[in-house]
C-alpha cells in the first residue's frame, strides 16, 4: 500500500472524530458554500474559530 494526502487525511478527520472533534469535508467547507468559514482559500486562519476558540479558553480567567 501507498502513502498518500487522501489516506493520511482520512486517518486524521477518522481520529479526530473519535476524540470528539466535529469533522468538516472540504467540498462543503470550500469557500462560496453556505458552511465556508472563509472568503478564499488564501485566509489559512480561520478567524471565527479562532476567537471562539480563545473566547472559551480565557473566559475563566481574570
Amino acid at each position: 500500500m501507498s502513502l498518500n494526502e487522501s489516506i493520511v487525511e482520512d486517518a486524521a478527520l477518522e481520529w479526530f472524530g473519535e476524540l470528539g472533534y466535529a469533522v468538516g469535508h472540504g467540498p462543503q467547507l470550500a469557500p462560496g458554500e453556505p458552511a465556508a468559514e472563509r472568503d478564499s482559500f488564501g485566509e489559512v486562519v480561520l478567524a471565527g474559530r479562532l476567537r471562539e476558540a480563545t473566547r472559551l479558553t480565557f473566559r475563566r480567567r481574570p
